[in-house]
């Protein structure tokens, strides 16, 4: 466990190096990345808005949205993809109710391990769902508007960032679809251009000068 700059948590893989989040400001940096640049920008009147993302961790993006979607009376479906889910004690002890939606978090940390034996939750005008899958073996039953993509670093996952992952999250998108994560090397860009996708670099958050938003076209 760290605290960040911004006095939220995070954690820290001992075997990469690598933090969950950004050691500037972990909650700053989802509400910027992931709230700002996804869901506000994303089309709303879509019902429901079916939100997947691709590396659940800490949760933080997923209450970010639950929040979010209470808030807009917006119908919401999420699917998080995790491997390698985070300990519930872990869950338990983040700092999260100090910064995010107080109510979304305890109800996190209560059906968390119900999450993670394959039981959907509903919270609000959200249903929520994690699958323990790797992306490229998760065959999905629909497409998806609005996609967090927020795996670890190509330094330390590289394979989450070649073509075939990128092919098949381009996949997933459907039309009119947004992606959104804070990876923005010019390979990855090309990838996703080459998919027939809009590719675009927008400012970043505190500690990072860019992040990059995809989108399918029509």
């Amino acid at each position: 466990l760290v605290v960040t700059r911004d006095g939220s948590h995070s954690l820290r893989n001992e075997l990469t190096g690598e933090h969950y989040h950004s050691i500037f400001g972990a909650f700053t940096e989802s509400k910027y990345v992931f709230e700002k640049m996804g869901l506000l920008e994303a089309d709303l009147s879509v019902a429901p808005l079916r939100l997947l993302e691709v590396g659940v961790g800490t949760g933080l993006n997923l209450l970010l949205a639950l929040a979010f979607a209470r808030d807009n009376c917006l119908q919401l479906q999420y699917t998080g993809l995790e491997p390698f889910p985070v300990l519930p004690e872990q869950i338990a002890a983040l700092n999260y109710g100090q910064f995010a939606d107080a109510a979304a978090c305890h109800w996190w940390q209560s059906v968390y391990s119900d999450l993670l034996a394959g039981h959907p939750q509903q919270f609000s005008t959200a249903e929520v769902a994690i699958v323990q899958q790797p992306l490229l073996q998760y065959q999905a039953p629909q497409a998806f508007d609005l996609v967090f993509y927020d795996a670890f670093s190509p330094s330390s996952e590289e394979s989450m960032w070649n073509d075939n992952s990128i092919d098949h999250i381009s996949s997933l998108l459907a039309p009119g679809g947004r992606l959104v994560t804070y990876c923005i090397r010019g390979y990855i860009r090309r990838r996703f251009l080459a998919n027939g996708l809009l590719a675009e670099k927008r400012p970043g958050p505190p500690g990072k000068r860019e992040m990059m938003v995809v989108t399918k076209p029509h």
